[in-house]
């Protein structure tokens, strides 16, 4: 077998192991066996006063400039270009193996002078030289018919693709295609989504366990005429059009659309159960169904193959992981693990980087991808926030622009251009992505903050804070926060949008200025942040406290009750740690003006903040039957209360305040809210028996600790012991 694969005459050649080649050069050349430069007439065949003679064999030579000096300078700009790219990709390797060479790693970029020779590239070289950056510095976009993926312009990849354009222009083949990702179920087989499946189901039963069309479309539809965010991710015309040919021909539909579908019906069951409403009889048990329609969304996506780029993926991940995040009332680190998948997988994509800078993807499809990125880039900041870790997306590996304010009929996926937005003033499902955008992208530079290791300079504080108000003021009048009497005819979804965007400027001011609370106490320089913070942290106990009532039988956000998340309680328990804080500052300042050292700045209002952090602890243990977050709200609330209350006007100990009860009567907001019942029952040791027997419950001392010394407090360690 070897010995007549290795024969190269004419009668033992086969298609198999030698193809055809087309040729390239002119016959004239070909036949004097010169090298060709493939013009017509070439430049051999002009200095021969040949040019008669320059045929060429099939559809002939590309158009190309007839100066060779032309075609010369060309080559070498793309020779200087990979070899730049070469050296970037070897220091990078060197970084990574953490053996950066001593004479290279500080060394900048090499260029080639006109006589091919190697030369250090500096800032004032390039400036002599007129050098740019190299083209294509927004990386290249791959599209297929299986979806788009992105290489970055310093990636080995696209250092191959250079290679095959300057082989195209030395040698004038057809570029190489970009090799298509398929789904390989064989090669998928070993993955999982986080914790793995204990069954392997083909398409084939994932198709049988899809409900009948009259169910299915029953509860498609719910998810459809949601008013939640996150359906901005569908493009709904579009999604009816394939969800009617799936059922014409269900065998050819995708695997990653299949789990697209299945995750909407997840959804769509989630949705239900949080508003307590019933499901089709078809699906049984609502938490059954719910589990068993998730597990098949990870079938789906694992056959597949979702680490790999292609049509639905990005869509069905997040999906996936967004009703997960739906499906608990507590802070999940699985969603920030599923929800970083999805993010790595749509930067591989691309969706990074905006569609202007690639005339191959279409108006339609770089639309919705800004949509999808502008989701994941809020979600990214506040669960990474919640659960205290750093977010994945940093804001300068992104140029993506917000999604524009249009509605789904405005646009499908054969219009050439996007339409006009519409003015910001009029309300389409776009708005509330757009308008949170703004925040959002503050807070992000907020949050890293908190999470740097660097110090943070006060200037630099203000104008972030100068950022956070002008985006405040772009907010459109309809999301503008107002009283719930002036809300008395505006659907109760619009309401909470309100809501959520007004906790997140709130949060956003606290997590901004907290770090100044002390220091405020000493340096009036600081005192706006102070009252900034202070004043942020009471609203947002006052909006839980309003929250919570509108959601009681009657009120104006009862159908939305359930629709409170964990990233609410986590705002609500940062409001109330920092009301505490005062309240201690409050204390040692008192008792510092006492001897006579004086007090600066004694907090006004002290019995309002109190009856402020009463009502939010009070909403706790209402709620803390929902939500293991709520459990922990109650149990540190009970904690900042009993230092607190301890601290009476005279700044004598109230043993009495310290006390606990489990039988709390039902929260009535219409009646003056008296606190003291709850402090009546159980004894301070059996309060303490019950929160240290638990593990968790036992971690929580460290906020006693941190309050003794509130100068010195740690909002890091309370982070983290919170989330």
């Amino acid at each position: 077998m070897a010995d007549s694969e290795a024969k190269t005459g004419p009668d033992t050649a086969t298609p198999r192991r030698k193809r055809v080649r087309v040729q390239f050069s002119c016959t004239a050349c070909r036949a004097r066996k010169l090298k060709c430069c493939r013009t017509h007439p070439c430049s051999n065949c002009q200095k021969r006063g040949e040019d008669h003679l320059c045929t060429y064999v099939g559809p002939g030579p590309r158009r190309r400039p007839a100066q060779s000096q032309s075609t010369s300078t060309q080559v070498q700009d793309r020779l200087q270009h990979l070899e730049n790219l070469v050296k970037s990709l070897a220091q990078q390797k060197k970084a990574e193996d953490g053996q950066p060479s001593s004479q290279t790693q500080n060394a900048p970029p090499a260029r080639v002078d006109d006589n091919g020779q190697t030369s250090l590239e500096t800032p004032e070289s390039r400036h002599e030289s007129g050098g740019e950056s190299p083209p294509d510095s927004h990386g290249k976009l791959i599209v297929n018919d299986t979806g788009t993926s992105y290489i970055d312009g310093a990636h080995w990849r696209a250092i191959l693709a250079e290679i095959d354009e300057v082989k195209m222009s030395v040698e004038g083949d057809d570029a190489v295609d970009e090799e298509e990702s398929t789904d390989n179920p064989a090669q998928s087989t070993s993955q999982t989504l986080l914790l793995g499946l204990k069954e392997v189901l083909s398409k084939e039963d994932l198709l049988a366990d899809i409900p009948p069309r009259n169910v299915t479309d029953r509860i498609v539809s719910k998810f459809l005429q949601t008013t939640e965010p996150v359906l901005i991710v569908i493009h709904i015309p579009t999604f009816q059009k394939e969800y009617n040919e799936f059922w014409t021909n269900p065998k050819d539909v995708p695997l990653a659309w299949l789990a697209l579908l299945y995750a909407i019906i997840t959804m769509a069951i989630s949705f239900q159960i949080r508003m307590n409403e019933p499901l089709p009889s078809h699906f049984g048990d609502p938490l059954h169904a719910l589990d068993v329609f998730y597990k098949r969304t990870a079938h789906c996506l694992i056959l597949s193959n979702y680490t790999t780029p292609g049509r639905y993926k990005v869509e069905a991940l997040f999906l996936h992981g967004v009703s997960e995040f739906y499906g608990s009332n507590d802070a999940q680190l699985g969603v920030s693990f599923l929800l970083g998948i999805t993010i790595r997988l749509a930067m591989a994509m691309g969706y990074h980087r905006d569609p202007r800078h690639y005339p191959n993807i279409s108006a339609f499809e770089g639309e919705m991808r800004r949509r999808q990125w502008a989701i994941l880039c809020q979600l990214d900041a506040l669960i990474s926030f919640q659960i205290g870790i750093p977010k994945t997306i940093q804001g300068w590996q992104c140029d993506t622009e917000p999604p524009h304010n249009i509605l789904d009929e405005d646009f499908d996926e054969n219009s050439q251009n996007l339409p006009p937005e519409r003015p910001d003033t009029q309300r389409t499902p776009s708005s509330y992505a757009i308008t949170k955008s703004r925040i959002m992208n503050v807070f992000g530079r907020i949050s890293d903050l908190a999470f740097s290791r660097e110090p943070v300079t006060y200037e630099e504080t203000m104008e972030i804070d100068q950022r956070l108000e002008e985006a405040y003021r772009l907010i459109p009048p309809f999301f503008k926060m107002r009283s719930m009497e002036q809300s008395i005819a505006d659907p109760s979804e619009l309401i909470l949008r309100r809501y959520t965007g007004e906790l997140l400027y709130q949060k956003s001011r606290c997590v901004l200025h907290r770090r100044y609370l002390a220091e405020a106490r000493s340096n009036p320089r600081y005192a706006y942040s102070r009252s900034a913070c202070i004043n942020a942290a009471k609203e947002i106990l006052r909006h839980q406290a309003d929250l919570y009532q509108e959601s009681q039988p009657g009120g104006q956000l009862y159908r939305e009750r359930q629709l409170v998340s964990s990233l609410q309680n986590a705002d609500f328990l940062l409001g109330a740690m920092i009301i505490c804080l005062e309240l201690s500052y409050d204390y040692s300042a008192k008792q510092n003006n006492s001897s006579g050292s004086g007090a600066a700045g004694i907090v006004e209002g002290r019995e309002d903040l109190l009856a402020s952090l009463e009502t939010s602890h009070r909403i706790f243990v209402q709620t803390s039957r929902f939500s293991s977050d709520c459990q922990k709200g109650q149990v540190a609330l009970k904690i900042m209360l009993r230092r607190v209350r301890g601290y009476t006007d005279d700044g004598s100990s109230n043993e009495q305040t310290t006390s606990f009860s489990d039988q709390i009567p039902t929260f009535d907001p219409a009646q003056t809210l008296d606190y003291s019942d709850i402090w009546n029952g159980a004894s301070t040791e059996a309060y303490d028996q019950m929160y240290t027997m638990d593990p968790f419950f036992g971690s929580l001392d460290v906020i006693d600790e941190m309050l003794d010394a509130p100068a010195e407090f740690d909002w890091g360690l309370f982070d983290r012991q919170m989330n």
